[in-house]
């Protein structure tokens, strides 16, 4: 009866599974796990609103379904509503407490408020489920990087990692950890690794270059955010100063002044950009440019 709509999601075909979904809710109104696909289905295709109301039409139809207070915790996670999120997680553990994911999800939310103790707290519930789950690790692991164990962090992290290469949020983890200690070739790699996994995650390429500067790898750098700066729906300030202070490093100071008068004019209170803007002036003599600029400002 769902294997349609699983299979549908499998393939990226939202419009079918939703289709899919609402026979099956059709043809079983009183089936909560219909409500749930529809509401998984819902969400794919981002409907958030939309896929909210159908998990709590499944959580009315079986109040004590550990899983779907797990589900709609990751909705609510989606919609940008941490709080509820916990709630609705602290009620699956309830119901069951060998949730792990539960767990790792109220982790992640207390390292988001900063609470390390019931992060320590819930680690070491989630250690008696699975000691040795890569999940697990990497709470304990970023857990150690938040209270200045570098190397611990470092040591957790990369064993989890072997142990799931592919997932991204290890390799995340992973990647700061390194950076943490001043690895900067390790962190790029790690970084580079999401990325591959995650190629909507463009931010991360900024890093990179970041990281790529700090090996003196001038031109990698220039290279890795240049599709970005070409492109005005993922450019930023940010991104703009970095490639001025790039071009500055190579000696190429008219490309980079640009980018950094830009840069500027979106953010002036930013001292790092004004800096690298002066620095630029003074090297392409533009002092007539520079007063206007800064009169305006």
């Amino acid at each position: 009866m769902y294997e349609p709509i699983i299979e549908a999601l499998r393939r990226g075909a939202h419009d079918e599974a939703v289709a899919s979904a609402r026979d099956a809710v059709a043809h079983a109104p009183q089936d909560a796990q219909a409500h749930r696909w529809l509401a998984a289905a819902l969400a794919a295709g981002g409907e958030q609103a939309a896929a909210l109301d159908s998990m709590a039409r499944a959580l009315a139809l079986a109040p004590d379904d550990a899983d779907l207070h797990l589900l709609h915790a990751g909705l609510l996670l989606g919609a940008g509503a941490p709080g509820a999120a916990g709630q609705a997680l602290d009620r699956s553990t309830v119901l069951d407490p060998n949730q792990l994911t539960a767990y790792v999800l109220q982790a992640q939310l207390a390292f988001g408020r900063n609470d390390l103790s019931e992060v320590e707290r819930l680690q070491r519930l989630a250690a008696r489920i699975a000691p040795d789950h890569p999940w697990v690790r990497m709470i304990e692991g970023v857990l150690a990087l938040r209270r200045g164990r570098v190397e611990d962090a470092q040591s957790v992290l990369a064993t989890a990692a072997e142990q799931a290469p592919d997932d991204p949020q290890l390799r995340y983890a992973l990647g700061f950890a390194y950076m943490a200690g001043g690895h900067h070739a390790f962190a790029e790699q790690a970084l580079r690794g999401v990325v591959e996994k995650v190629p909507g995650a463009t931010g991360l390429r900024a890093l990179i270059a970041e990281l790529l500067r700090r090996q003196g790898r001038i031109d990698e750098a220039l290279e890795e955010i240049a599709p970005l700066l070409g492109d005005a729906t993922k450019v930023t300030p940010a991104l703009q100063r970095l490639g001025g202070e790039l071009h500055l490093a190579s000696g190429r100071f008219d490309l980079g002044l640009p980018l950094l008068q830009a840069a500027f004019e979106a953010v002036p209170t930013d001292r790092r950009t004004l800096s690298a803007l002066i620095a630029a002036w003074r090297q392409t003599g533009h002092a007539e440019a520079a007063r206007t600029t800064l009169d305006a400002a």
